[in-house]
């Protein structure tokens, strides 16, 4: 008997390396062994072999799946995730201090405010002498006088009462000679058209009032309005003709004043008062002719004539001073009143 041979095979099992010892025979135990082999085969667990096999279109099902855009269905995996930790960057606006718009457009309106009054204030004031203190019962736009610029003349604004207005120069003066007859003031226009038939005037429209509540008595018709005579449209002038007019409109705004006071019962007419008058009126007749040397004789004329009733409205005023007589004051309305047409004309024909 041929010698028995041991040989040890190595099977692996559920993953497990297990050492089977075989012996070896001769060529007559072969089958022997070939038969023990198959009975550990059989008992052996047969491990099973991946699926190579590719599914293309499987894969292609995927692949379109994934290209979509995202809704969120409660069993996709492939959500978008927040971010970890991230903090919201901050607007660039968020600490900037915001722009206070309402303060600027309150700031500007006061400006704007403050700038108007003070515009009105000089506009009201501009030409005032300061010499005529303004009583309680004075209220209004007082009458200004431009200052001479370019060697223009002054402009004289004032309020008048106005009696009527006329289309023929000869209807008015019957009128006014009427009126004239009663012991009142009364005057027509020569540049106007129509022909305006002035009654009364004061420095402001509180005055004007005054002096048209004294015609209520006379059954006259009275309308109050402003009026000007725009000496600025007269330029180029000799510096002493200039200076002349200049004081001689500031000196009818203070006549004008003491003439309306005197109708309320004021106390600006005094015997003082009267003498600070007298002395600017000779100021006037002592520079005119010096002022008016250069002057064509129409424009002499109407000049002389202005100064002339600048004295006989202060020598009326100075009268009521001393009899207290309203007539005196009437008079001097009425001085006053052909000033204004005079200066008128002045103005007309250095134009």
């Amino acid at each position: 008997m041929e010698e028995e041979k041991k040989q040890t095979i190595s099977v692996r099992l559920n993953g497990k390396e297990q050492k089977v010892k075989e012996r070896q025979v001769d060529s007559n135990s072969k089958d022997e062994i070939g038969a023990a082999r198959d009975e550990i085969v059989d008992d052996a667990e047969i491990i099973p072999q991946p699926d190579n096999i590719i599914d293309f279109g499987k894969r292609q099902e995927e692949r379109k799946r994934n290209d979509q855009p995202y809704w969120d269905d409660g069993f996709s995996e492939k959500s978008p995730k927040l971010p970890f930790k991230r903090k919201k960057k901050p607007s660039p606006y968020r600490n900037k201090p915001k722009f206070p718009v309402m303060l600027v457009v309150a700031l500007f309106s006061a400006v704007v405010v403050g700038l108007s009054l003070g515009f009105m204030v000089l506009t009201v004031f501009t030409g005032n002498t300061g010499s005529i203190a303004e009583t309680s019962e004075t209220t209004g736009a007082i009458p200004t006088f431009s200052e001479p610029g370019e060697n223009s003349l002054p402009v004289l604004t004032l309020e008048v009462v106005q009696g009527g207005a006329f289309g023929e120069q000869s209807t008015g003066l019957e009128i006014v000679e009427k009126i004239q007859e009663q012991g009142l003031a009364a005057t027509l226009t020569q540049t106007t058209d129509p022909i305006y038939m002035f009654i009364g005037a004061g420095g402001d429209r509180a005055q004007a009032t005054r002096i048209g509540s004294l015609y209520e008595g006379y059954g006259q018709d009275t309308y109050l309005k402003s009026y000007q005579v725009d000496g600025q449209a007269v330029t180029g002038q000799a510096d002493e003709v200039t200076a002349w007019f200049t004081n001689a409109i500031s000196h009818y705004k203070e006549l004008l004043q003491l003439t309306v006071d005197g109708f309320g019962g004021g106390s600006l007419l005094t015997a003082e008062r009267i003498g600070q008058l007298d002395q600017a009126t000779a100021s006037l007749q002592a520079d005119r002719d010096q002022a008016f040397v250069n002057m064509d004789q129409s424009v002499q004329d109407h000049a002389l004539a202005l100064g002339d009733n600048l004295v006989l409205a202060g020598k009326k005023l100075a009268a009521y001073v001393d009899s207290k007589e309203e007539d005196e004051l009437w008079k001097s309305q009425q001085a006053l009143l052909d000033a204004l047409v005079n200066y008128e004309l002045v103005v007309e024909a250095l134009r």
